[in-house]
């Protein structure tokens, strides 16, 4: 009796139906996907790892960012108590003390309990991480905005003066003049296509 064939074919393959043949492929497959699940487990250390570098720089580098705003707050506190009073000195004095903590203890934690500690505290209070994120971001963009400043000023300073420009007795207004130019709605009339 002649064997039936599957629909379309029109002849056998020798050793095709056999089950060596599917048992030969099904160990080659599982050996690859072993290959492969060995090969994602070891991208996947080499991501943590680098990654875990990269959060011990920022860690560093925002450890390093707090304790120079630290120092500022503390050599800012006899300025403010000359000009405000003592009390809001003290208030400067405790906030560069909070911040110099705040710094060391960053600094003193690996990133993994740091990572711990955000987790817990968005678990236990979302509306108080959401608050200090936000409060980091406005003092972030604050100081990123005072340096940016700082550099105006310097790179006005250092800049060359020209030879035909002559200084006001008042002052050189030629930024504000500039502004508002600038800021004036134009008067001058569209030219005429034809």
């Amino acid at each position: 009796m002649a064997e039936k064939l599957p629909e379309g074919t029109d002849h056998t393959i020798p050793g095709a139906g056999s089950n060596g043949t599917r048992d030969k492929l099904k160990t080659e497959a599982a050996e690859l996907r072993e290959k492969a699940s060995a090969k994602a487990a070891e991208l996947k250390e080499q991501a943590a790892d680098k990654a875990r570098d990269y959060a011990e720089e920022g860690k560093a580098r925002a450890s390093a960012g707090l304790d120079s705003v630290a120092k500022m707050l503390g050599d800012s506190a006899t300025q403010i108590d000359e000009k405000l009073g003592s009390a809001y000195g003290n208030y400067a004095r405790r906030a560069a003390d909070a911040v110099s903590g705040f710094s060391g203890n960053l600094r003193d934690k690996q990133v993994d309990e740091l990572i711990d500690d955000a987790r817990q505290l968005v678990r236990r209070s979302p509306a108080l991480a959401i608050g200090a994120a936000a409060a980091a971001g406005f003092v972030l963009a604050r100081i990123i905005k005072a340096g940016s400043e700082v550099l105006d000023e310097t790179a006005k300073a250092a800049g060359p003066k020209t030879a035909g420009s002559k200084a006001t007795p008042e002052g050189d207004h030629s930024e504000e003049v500039s502004e508002s130019v600038r800021k004036a709605p134009s008067k001058r009339k569209p030219r005429d296509a034809s």
